[in-house]
């Protein structure tokens, strides 16, 4: 505690006076503000800290605030001015600082909450990208001074990237109703702000001529196990991921069905396989455990980059991500198959998903459908059978 025998005459605790403070000894000196009774700054060698001194009850209590640097003199006047109001009206400013003091910042309740989801979450890589975001703004801060204008403030200073700020403001606040589950703050400030709205997802797919320079390409490439993931991608429309770190294992020839271990759903899942499919693997020379190996045959290929640039180039395709083989297979399902079929088979969680990235259903698709159902209703008969030259009824 700061020795109150060495005290300076009262002067406003201002940047301009504390700046001129000289250091003062060991035990400190204070220096009392002119203006709010009760709250000084404390000089020591290397630091000055802020305190208020309240009563409770018959007795005194001199409580820290916090450093000069770390907290303004106008930051330190206002929170001495809530202990001072605190104590005013019965209240115990000593156990609130010591509540305040167990209370987490955001950096440390960002790693408790890293630590905990690493167990129950499939992939924490998006929250491990977006919650050190805002650690410059809001490292220091504990968890209960954050406001809903804070959060605001910072997916606004991501506007030029909406994506972006949508997935920081998704991981911010799933981690901070977490520390709501937690019992560290009573309301999540992130809780009903919504996202910026965003670009339509991606939807180029090729159509059947571009599919089939795509395969005439690929009949050339010279690598066997290059040709086969390239395969492997158009007739399963499986993601680039899990062909790359397919098995032997898991691909059961006699049932005709893959099993994929992790897919991005969080559970394995087993699809059927094309008998194309399965007649290609059988002629696959098989070099270690991954039916797609890389250059240690231990371990999978990392990506088909080249390949696939080859690919474009020899078919003179443009504009084509290795994605946009699974979405083409996906509309094809969809189309031939309806949309539950395709989602099943793209093993989405969420059959919306399929609806809105990987079957954007065009106008002609829609037109026949309703060609279909009109074919079908009984006035369509009639009308047909009118034209074949049927006798009017007599009025």
């Amino acid at each position: 505690m700061p020795d109150e025998r060495e005290k300076r005459p009262r002067r406003k605790l201002t940047a301009r006076t504390l700046n001129a403070l000289p250091p003062g000894p060991k035990k400190g000196t204070w220096h009392p503000d002119a203006d709010l009774p009760g709250f000084f700054v404390v000089s020591y060698p290397a630091a000055l800290v802020f305190y208020v001194r309240v009563r409770i009850g018959s007795s005194r209590r001199v409580i820290k605030i916090g450093h000069y640097g770390a907290l303004t003199p106008a930051q330190a006047r206002t929170k001495a001015k809530e202990l001072l109001s605190s104590a005013a009206l019965g209240g115990n400013p000593a156990e609130a600082r010591e509540t305040a003091r167990r209370m987490p910042t955001y950096s440390a309740w960002a790693r408790t909450y890293l630590e905990r989801i690493g167990g129950t979450k499939k992939s924490p890589r998006e929250d491990r990208r977006f919650l050190p975001m805002a650690e410059d703004r809001w490292g220091g801060r504990a968890l209960d001074s954050l406001t809903s204008e804070d959060v605001l403030a910072f997916r606004q200073s991501l506007a030029e990237t909406p994506t972006q700020a949508n997935r920081w403001l998704a991981s911010v606040r799933a981690m901070l109703s977490a520390a709501v589950v937690a019992g560290h703050i009573r309301t999540n400030p992130a809780r009903g702000i919504k996202p910026f709205l965003e670009a339509p997802p991606r939807a180029r797919v090729l159509d059947a001529a571009e599919m089939e320079r795509l395969l005439v390409a690929l009949k050339a490439e010279s690598d066997p196990h290059s040709r086969a993931a390239v395969h492997l991608l158009i007739e399963s429309g499986a993601r680039l991921s899990e062909a790359l770190h397919a098995r032997w294992e898991d691909v059961d020839f006699s049932a005709g069905t893959w099993r994929i271990p992790s897919p991005k759903a969080g559970r394995p899942q087993t699809v059927p396989l094309a008998k194309d499919t399965l007649s290609m693997l059988r002629k696959l020379p098989r070099v270690g455990p991954f039916i797609i190996p890389g250059r240690r045959p231990e371990k999978p290929r990392s990506d088909l980059k080249g390949v696939w640039n080859r690919l474009l180039g020899r078919a003179k395709l443009e504009n084509v991500h290795v994605h946009d083989v699974r979405r083409t297979f996906g509309l094809a399902v969809a189309k031939a198959a309806g949309l539950h079929v395709a989602s099943k088979l793209l093993r989405h969680a969420d059959v919306r998903v399929t609806e809105r990235v990987y079957a954007p259903l065009g106008i002609e698709d829609l037109r026949a459908a309703v060609e279909a159902r009109a074919a079908i209703l009984p006035f369509a008969s009639k009308k047909k059978a009118a034209g074949r030259g049927g006798k009017r009824s007599p009025r």
